[in-house]
């Protein structure tokens, strides 16, 4: 799952807007991030993703970096591809935005969707990568993300959604098909009771 821990990143847009809920209008921001990363943080989009945009390097290519890692996957597959638009959209975040000094608290944002992902593979294993993050906002924490936008340069954190979460949202699913089958089978066992009795 796609998490970030204190990673530096620059904010290249912050947008307000209204949104709608019925009647009642919420302010809300999207808020453009651009930032570097290790190749690894493909495999939080798809499992092949990496392998299908890097490859070993050859003879007299850039070999691997020590702090990139990323399984030896460190030349560009596609020079020629242009970034890539991925369409996932990722729900439920919590986001924190930090001064890459760490002084003060950092901005809090909860219930985050992220999305337009844009990734661009680099010689040497690591992705250029830039998404929007949207949540509901008050007007202190636009005024604190204008500040951040100012700024420039963060430190941005990323907690997914808590498992136990996600657990109890399957779960509900499928307590309704054991209850079902419970009812089918207590029908069944009704019937068959029926048919003895008839016999």
């Amino acid at each position: 799952m796609f998490q970030l821990d204190k990673h530096e990143a620059s904010i290249a847009n912050v947008n307000q807007r209204i949104q709608r809920h019925g009647e009642d209008r919420q302010l809300a921001a999207d808020i453009k991030f651009a930032l570097s990363a290790g190749n690894d943080v493909l495999d939080s989009f798809d499992a092949t993703l990496r392998a299908d945009l890097f490859r070993k390097p050859g003879s007299g290519e850039q070999q691997e970096l020590p702090q990139i890692g990323g399984a030896g996957l460190t030349a560009v597959k596609h020079p020629a591809l242009e970034p890539l638009k991925l369409n996932h959209e990722l729900t439920g975040y919590e986001l924190h935005i930090g001064g890459l000094l760490e002084t003060g608290d950092p901005v809090v944002l909860v219930d985050v969707k992220l999305k337009r992902f844009v990734i661009e593979p680099k010689e040497g294993g690591s992705v250029a990568m830039t998404f929007t993050a949207s949540a509901e906002v008050d007007a202190d924490e636009i005024s604190e993300l204008s500040a951040a936008f100012i700024r420039e340069d963060v430190l941005l954190t990323l907690v997914p959604p808590k498992r136990a979460e996600q657990a109890e949202d399957l779960s509900g699913g499928d307590t309704l098909d054991a209850q079902e089958a419970a009812d089918a089978a207590a029908e069944a066992a009704s019937l068959i009771e029926a048919g003895k009795k008839a016999a």
